[in-house]
């Protein structure tokens, strides 16, 4: 019996914020967090998205790299991405990180276009990293009920 030795990555929720969507006047809301396997921190997530609307595709920016001491912003990439609802369970998909809220020198070396990140190992850790925020981060559900009302 073959047995997974991955170490499990958990979502650790940090905070919340929330505001009005400026196109459409519905609460959105914004979730951050770290990631961490074996009491090392892998990523800081931030989940953005409107309340009951799917058409607003849901942002994920995750802060990928080195956290703790003696790491510092050079340390870390942005990998974004999207996550769009749908009646079959929806889909993320990668997007350029230029822009993002989370694009900040102060948090990242810089933010990955997307063409940097699709196909290579980071894109297989990435998608690792969102498995695990879309199982253990409990605050995620009301971005999974999206999927019922796409």
């Amino acid at each position: 019996m073959l047995m997974n030795k991955s170490p499990q990555i958990l979502a650790t929720p940090w905070n919340e914020s929330s505001g009005i969507c400026d196109c459409c006047g519905r609460t959105s809301k914004t979730i951050w967090g770290n990631l961490s396997a074996n009491d090392r921190t892998l990523a800081v997530y931030y989940v953005h998205w409107t309340v009951d609307a799917p058409e607003h595709n849901p942002s994920i920016d995750l802060l990928v790299g080195e956290w703790g001491d003696g790491a510092n912003a050079q340390n870390r990439v942005l990998v974004s991405l999207l996550f769009q609802p749908s009646a079959n369970g929806g889909a993320f998909m990668i997007v350029d990180g230029q822009g993002r809220l989370a694009d900040s020198r102060d948090l990242c070396a810089r933010a990955l276009r997307r063409a940097e990140v699709v196909g290579t190992p980071l894109a297989q850790e990435v998608f690792g990293l969102v498995d695990a925020i879309w199982l253990t981060e409990p605050r995620i559900a009301e971005v999974q009920k999206l999927n019922k009302l796409a």
